[in-house]
């Protein structure tokens, strides 16, 4: 759902191509302008879901326009192209890297499309280059009229690291020739994934976009590639409060298909065939349910009805991790059925997940702060606590000690100044008729808390010894 395209902006690029028998002449910078025109319209009409963005280079890299599905507005920015200087490449790698990382994050896949000289056989094996940081592949198109000296010098036209391939258009260069390879990519790299979306006798054919792609993950002894399947089973439904936020390798669009039929009739007959995956889709959102799909064996998702505002939503389909733990609370997801003595049972309220006979302890001593209101409770805790010193002067210090591990483990280190911070604010509102023992430890622990042994988690924060009896001033 992401493409970026690159176009050199350097002065090789202003270089004239006669066309044979005509007198007509394009600059190689006029026929890269055609050719993105060509795959632009070719996503109108094919991908209409497909972000574009379009950074223009030379010895820098500029983003010309960021992510957008307003086609028009690129084909009338790239028209008012300047040339600059020579050929770098490395800056073109961190600006997309950046680009990519700012608008989606490094988990989305992008398709990148660089059109430019004949010197790329060189510049884009050299090792200053670095690869990208999100999954995705370098398509380069290089416009030379005659064949490269560097071309000849590789015997293969995939670049090194996994970054992409070279593909050039046939020469001699003319617009329609531009053309072609500029089809060709988009046909080969936009094709939208097929599935067929069942549950039980009920089945839809629909599109994932954007197509889903395999997993490879380094095991102890081998190397384990994941293919989703063509056929999307749905094997049970559950409360999305159950399934809350689990850990996903991606997310994509379940989208009906659409027959492109010269025949109306055939159209028209299509158009009032009732929909499954319409039917899934409103299903999930109005129940507030998941449905549970297998993609291949030992590999899940999940199905849910997903809204960017109030007003519009769709079917998406979450990726988990494969393996039938994706989801750690759940447990094994082939567990997640119903026993034959609870399917007897009349009077039972809930029966998923299926309860296993083992006794499981739930004294947690750890904290998890998924959320500030959490975090907030436990700092309270504290503060409540030394309020009431000397009395509470041994839960008070239990509980610091507590939660500075925790921050420790979870690498919070500005957590501990800040609790230092509140502690010394807590010690200067005291009211007049409080304990010396409360503004003496609440100090003592805002020291502590500051002191770079407090950052060792073997380390524990004593209370201090004082001459005040607990009862002294009571």
């Amino acid at each position: 759902m992401a493409t970026v395209i690159a176009i050199d902006l350097s002065v090789s690029m202003l270089r004239d191509i006669k066309i044979k028998d005509t007198k007509e002449s394009f600059t190689l910078l006029q026929l890269a302008t055609h050719g993105v025109n060509v795959l632009l319209d070719y996503l109108a009409v094919h991908s209409r879901l497909e972000f574009v963005a379009v950074v223009t280079f030379s010895s820098t890299c500029d983003v010309l326009c960021s992510f957008t599905r307003d086609y028009d507005l690129i084909k009338a920015k790239i028209t008012q192209l300047e040339f600059r200087t020579n050929t770098c490449y490395p800056p073109v790698i961190q600006t997309i890297n950046y680009l990519v990382h700012s608008e989606w994050s490094n988990s989305v896949t992008c398709q990148v499309i660089m059109i430019t000289d004949g010197n790329c056989y060189e510049g884009l094996r050299k090792p200053d280059m670095t690869p990208f940081l999100f999954p995705g592949k370098l398509i380069v198109v290089p416009l030379e009229q005659v064949s490269s000296l560097y071309k000849n010098n590789y015997d293969s036209n995939k670049l090194p690291n996994g970054l992409g391939y070279i593909t050039s258009p046939e020469l001699p260069l003319t617009p329609s020739s531009v053309a072609k390879v500029f089809e060709k990519i988009a046909k080969e790299t936009y094709v939208p994934y097929s599935a067929v979306l069942r549950c039980g006798n009920l089945k839809s054919d629909v599109h994932l976009i954007p197509p889903p792609m395999s997993y490879t993950k380094a095991a102890d002894f081998e190397i384990m590639t994941c293919c989703i399947s063509s056929e999307l089973s749905i094997i049970g439904f559950l409360e999305s409060s159950k399934v809350e936020c689990p850990a996903t390798l991606s997310r994509h669009l379940v989208l009906p298909q659409r027959i492109l039929d010269e025949c109306s009739e055939t159209n028209e007959a299509f158009t009032k065939t009732p929909s499954f995956c319409v039917l899934l889709h409103g299903a999930l959102k109005i129940e507030n349910m998941t449905a549970v799909c297998q993609l291949s064996s030992n590999w899940y998702g999940l199905l849910v009805s997903w809204a960017d505002n109030k007003k519009k939503s769709n079917l998406m389909l979450i990726i988990l991790e494969p393996g039938t733990n994706a989801i750690p609370w759940l447990g094994d997801i082939r567990n997640l059925t119903l026993s034959p003595t609870e399917l007897n049972k009349s009077d039972v309220d809930e029966t998923q997940p299926s309860k296993t006979p083992d006794k499981r302890s739930y004294n947690q001593s750890q904290l998890v702060w998924i959320k500030e209101a959490g975090l907030q409770a436990d700092i309270q805790k504290i503060l409540r606590q030394a309020r009431k010193m000397p009395d509470k002067i041994p839960s008070f210090y239990k509980e610091l000690n507590r939660i500075r591990k925790a921050a420790i483990a979870y690498s919070f280190n500005d957590l501990l100044t800040s609790i230092a911070d509140l502690l010394e604010l807590e010690c200067s509102n005291l009211p007049g008729g409080t304990h010396p023992d409360c503004a003496l430890q609440l100090t003592h622990a805002a020291i502590e808390l500051r002191k770079p042994l407090a950052m060792d988690p073997k380390f524990t924060i004593v209370p201090m010894t004082t001459k005040y009896a607990q009862h002294d001033l009571m």
